[in-house]
C-alpha cells in the first residue's frame, strides 16, 4: 500500500473521487491524517473531480432531452413528465436550495444534477450553483473522516473488537438517516 501511495500518490485521487466520491474522500482524509497527503492539494483534487462529475451528469441530462426516444418516453410517462415539471419549478424558484440539497442527497444526487440539463438550465448558471455546493460534502466528510479515524485509534486501545463498535455506529447512523429522510419526504408531500 505504501509503495502505491509513494508511486502514484495524488494521481489516484482524481479518478477515485470522480467514480466513487464519498468513500474515496473518507479514505483520503484518513491518509491525510496518517501524513501521506497534504490537505489542500487533496481538497482541490476532490473538488475538481466533483465538478467534473457534475458537468458530465449535466451533459447526460442535456443530451437525453435532445434524444427523440427519451423525449417521447418522458412525454408518455405521467410520472416522469410531472416530476420533470416539478424539478423545473424548483430550479427556477429555488436554484441554490435545489443544488445544495440535491447534490448532498446520497441516492438521488445524480438525478438532481442530471435534471439541470433536462430542464434547460444554462451550463454557466449550473456551474455557478454547482461549484459552491461542491464545497459542502468534502468539508463534512473531512470532519467525519478525520474524527472517525482519530476515534478509531483511541478506541482500539481499549476495545477488543473495534470493528463491531464501528458497525453498530454505522447502523445507528443509517437508521437515523432513514428516519430523517422519511420525515423530510413527508414534508415535501404536504
Amino acid at each position: 500500500m505504501q509503495a502505491l501511495l509513494i508511486r502514484y500518490g495524488y494521481r489516484m485521487i482524481f479518478p477515485a473521487s470522480f467514480f466513487e466520491g464519498q468513500a474515496s474522500t473518507l479514505v483520503c482524509w484518513f491518509l491525510i491524517w496518517k501524513g501521506y497527503f497534504t490537505l489542500w492539494i487533496v481538497f482541490v483534487l476532490i473538488l475538481l473531480a466533483d465538478i467534473a462529475c457534475d458537468a458530465m451528469y449535466y451533459r447526460i441530462g442535456r443530451r437525453s432531452m435532445t434524444s427523440k426516444k427519451v423525449s417521447r418516453f418522458i412525454d408518455k410517462s405521467n410520472f416522469l413528465s410531472g416530476h420533470l415539471h416539478t424539478m423545473k419549478g424548483l430550479r427556477t424558484n429555488h436554484p441554490i436550495k435545489t443544488m445544495v440539497f440535491g447534490k448532498n442527497a446520497y441516492m438521488i444526487s445524480v438525478a438532481i444534477v442530471a435534471s439541470a440539463g433536462m430542464t434547460d438550465m444554462s451550463f454557466s448558471r449550473f456551474l455557478s450553483y454547482s461549484i459552491p455546493a461542491s464545497f459542502i460534502q468534502p468539508i463534512i466528510l473531512l470532519f467525519i473522516g478525520y474524527h472517525l479515524w482519530n476515534w478509531y485509534n483511541l478506541a482500539s486501545q481499549y476495545i477488543k473488537y473495534p470493528g463491531i463498535v464501528i458497525a453498530v455506529i454505522l447502523l445507528i447512523m443509517i437508521f437515523t438517516y432513514r428516519k430523517v429522510s422519511k420525515n423530510i419526504t413527508k414534508g415535501f408531500e404536504n
